[in-house]
C-alpha cells in the first residue's frame, strides 16, 4: 500500500496530513490526483506583463528631463514584462491541482489547511451511490452532473471527463480533536459542532483518466471496514458510465 501512494505522490502536504488525521483515519491507502493547468491564461498574462513593463516605462523616474528613457533598455524591458507575466500564471498554480486521500477509515480532502480538512467516513458514505461516469472528449464530467438542491453537489477535483460520484456526509476535522471517531455524526457531536444533524449530498471527484485504482481503494477499505459486509451488493463502480447531457444524480 506504501508504494501506492508513493506513486501517485506523497507531498509534503499528504504526510502532514496523515500526522494530523492518522490517529482518527488510521493507515494511508491511496492519494487521487485531480489536475488542470491553465495554459490557456499564460498568453493573456504574457500580454498583462507587457502593460505592466509599458506602464512602469511613463510612470518611472526618467534618466534626464530633456531625454526621458523610454524604451532605453529593449533586453530589460522584454526580461520584466515576461517574468511579470509569468509570476502571474504562476499564481494560478495553486488551485490547479488537488488531491482526496483514502485512508482505513474514510475518505479525507480539503486538508491543504487545517480549518477546511474534511472526511466522509465509510459508515457515512451510502455503498450504492459509489460510481463512475464518463463524458465525451473535451468536456468536462461534473458540469454535466446535476442536482436538485443547487447546493446538493461539492466537487472535489478539478477538472477531467471522467469523475467518482458517491452521496455521504462529510465531517469537519480540527487538529487535536478526539480519536476513534467513527462516523460524521459522531464526530460533531463529539467537536461541540451542535446537534443539528448532519446535511448528506453528493461528491464528485474529476479526473482526466478513468480512476480505476482510486475506486478500488475506496472499495477495499469500505469492504476491509465493513462497510458494507463483503459479498453484499453496492459496489459495481465500474466501468465508467458514459453521459453525454446533464445528469441528475438523485435519479442516476
Amino acid at each position: 500500500m506504501g508504494a501506492s501512494v508513493g506513486e501517485q505522490g506523497r507531498t509534503w502536504l499528504v504526510r502532514r496530513a496523515e500526522r494530523l488525521y492518522g490517529d482518527r483515519l488510521g493507515h494511508l491507502r491511496h492519494s487521487g490526483l485531480s489536475w488542470h493547468i491553465a495554459w490557456k491564461w499564460l498568453p493573456a498574462l504574457i500580454v498583462v506583463g507587457f502593460i505592466y513593463g509599458t506602464v512602469l516605462q511613463f510612470t518611472g523616474r526618467p534618466s534626464s528631463q530633456r531625454e526621458p528613457a523610454f524604451f532605453s533598455d529593449i533586453p530589460l524591458f522584454l526580461a520584466t514584462s515576461i517574468l511579470t507575466g509569468l509570476v502571474l500564471w504562476s499564481l494560478t498554480l495553486f488551485w490547479s491541482f488537488r488531491r482526496v486521500l483514502v485512508f482505513d477509515r474514510g475518505l479525507l480532502y480539503g486538508y491543504a489547511r487545517k480549518h477546511t480538512a474534511r472526511a466522509v467516513f465509510w459508515p457515512d458514505l451510502a455503498p450504492e451511490s459509489l460510481r463512475t461516469v464518463e463524458a465525451p472528449a473535451g468536456v468536462e464530467a461534473d458540469r454535466l452532473l446535476k442536482t436538485l438542491d443547487e447546493g446538493g453537489k461539492t466537487s472535489l477535483g478539478v477538472r477531467g471527463r471522467y469523475a467518482v460520484v458517491f452521496h455521504g456526509i462529510s465531517t469537519a476535522l480540527a487538529a487535536g480533536a478526539p480519536a476513534g471517531l467513527a462516523s460524521g455524526a459522531s464526530a460533531n457531536a463529539a467537536q461541540g459542532t451542535g446537534t443539528a444533524a448532519p446535511v448528506p449530498g453528493f461528491f464528485t471527484f474529476s479526473t482526466a483518466r478513468i480512476p480505476d485504482r482510486l475506486v478500488t481503494e475506496i472499495q477495499r477499505a469500505m469492504v476491509d471496514a465493513g462497510h458494507p459486509r463483503p459479498g453484499s451488493a453496492g459496489l459495481q463502480a465500474l466501468p465508467p458510465v458514459r453521459i453525454s447531457s446533464a445528469t441528475r444524480l438523485e435519479k442516476a
